[in-house]
């Protein structure tokens, strides 16, 4: 009897040590996703500083931002296949070294043609954090509990994008930018060492009486849908949602790209002063996800329909997207950083209700394929929005850029109801 006691208590702290590691995974993918938009916001934090250290011009700038929106939407849907193929340890792995060591490279570039294509090389790792670390919570957690750990890890890319200005200002103000790229791409090469050192499939960490836990069941999905790529977008609610996404994502894209050099060149701002104001949007935007989804999920509650209660609340925040049409008009760089802080409530309250709505109206079994051509859709928006806003602005002025980033989400509600009316009434 003794002997099964002590069996008992053996596997207790055995499963403890296995819920323990299992959360101190989730808390490592969040800050892989942290330093995948620390390195990511590299470019665009400095980007006053190298367009004068390479005489680059507001055209030049845009092409180099679209090379690494290309190559992002590019592996946006691939790295997911190459997740499923090779697994989430290693891939993982594999994604965070090469962005980072190409982030480290960009300290060694003499030009715009340089920089470009460290860029472009860059975006082919980027997008790969985010299937794997999606199949690392759903290997780890069962469906009813990991909600809160995807919700954890998500969270990373709205805290990378608040502390990048500032830190990179003032590595940058210290050292230099050479040295700033250096530093935030090697955080990514340490933070792989432990990654591979404390990361193995649950069945091989967990106890006998947590391998069942540890290692679920497969889960049925909802009901039969297509694999194919071609054959989900004769869907009309997945069309409606790509295209949506499509119009949408280029606007936040602008925003995270232009922003720093916009405050520099239209509002005088200095490089300490981007670090010191740059980070408000980005915390504006995490509370406008908290709340966009959160106001769904009450109407929900409330008995609404899901699709309509998701759509309901990105109609109402497209409506608040013309307010990013008078930023160049305000007369004070407080109200402009504002109004930014406007749009990005409403970008990331779009953000959280189109992914939510996918397992609304869609079977469960392509809502990761759905996201990957969402996902897809809104970068090859981003890089096309972007070509356009670098001759806008050489040509015109940055009054006419937010005349259509305002206006794009209203575009994007208008696709949404032609492709949804007819299944959500």
């Amino acid at each position: 009897m003794e002997v099964a006691v002590m069996e008992r208590q053996q596997a207790m702290t055995l499963g403890s040590s296995y819920r323990k590691l299992r959360w101190f995974i989730v808390a490592w993918i969040t800050v892989s996703t942290v330093l995948n938009l620390l390195d990511r916001q590299g470019l665009y934090v400095l980007a006053p500083v190298l367009r004068q250290q390479f005489s680059m011009s507001i055209e030049s700038y845009s092409k180099v931002v679209s090379f690494f929106l290309l190559a992002y939407a590019v592996m946006y849907t691939v790295g997911g296949r190459i997740v499923d193929w090779i697994g989430e340890r290693v891939a993982l792995a594999v994604f965070v070294t090469w962005w980072s060591v190409w982030t480290m490279l960009t300290s060694l570039v003499q030009g715009v043609f340089g920089l470009g294509a460290v860029q472009f090389l860059a975006g082919l790792g980027e997008p790969g954090n985010y299937p794997a670390g999606l199949r690392a919570m759903t290997t780890w957690f069962s469906k009813e509990e990991r909600g809160l750990p995807i919700a954890i890890f998500s969270s990373g890319s709205a805290l990378g994008n608040a502390i990048a200005a500032p830190l990179i200002a003032a590595i940058t103000l210290t050292a230099g930018w050479r040295v700033t790229f250096v530093i935030i791409g090697s955080l990514g090469l340490v933070w792989t060492v432990v990654w591979l050192w404390i990361y193995r499939a649950p069945a091989a960490s967990a106890t006998p009486d947590t391998k069942q836990a540890a290692s679920p069941k497969p889960e049925r999905p909802a009901c039969p849908g297509p694999s194919r790529w071609i054959d989900l977008l004769k869907n009309r609610k997945v069309l409606g949602l790509v295209l949506a996404r499509l119009v949408s994502d280029p606007v936040w894209w602008f925003f995270v790209a232009f922003t720093p050099e916009y405050l520099k060149s239209q509002r005088g701002f200095s490089l300490k002063e981007i670090g010191l104001y740059a980070w408000i949007p980005f915390v504006a935007g995490t509370l406008g996800g908290m709340l966009g989804g959160g106001t769904s999920d009450r109407l929900i509650r409330k008995g609404m329909n899901a699709a309509r209660a998701r759509l309901r609340v990105l109609y109402i925040s497209a409506a608040f997207a013309p307010l990013g049409i008078l930023i160049s008009g305000v007369p004070s760089a407080g109200m402009a950083i504002a109004l930014i802080a406007g749009m990005a409530l409403v970008v990331y309250s779009w953000f959280i209700n189109t992914a939510a709505l996918i397992p609304d109206v869609l079977p469960e079994n392509v809502v990761g394929s759905v996201l990957g051509l969402m996902g897809t859709a809104g970068s090859l928006g981003g890089f096309l929005f972007t070509r356009l806003v670098g001759f806008l602005l050489t040509h015109y002025s940055y009054a006419v850029v937010f005349v259509l980033a305002g206006s794009m989400h209203l575009m994007a509600a208008v696709i949404l109801w032609a492709f949804m009316r007819e299944r959500t009434s």
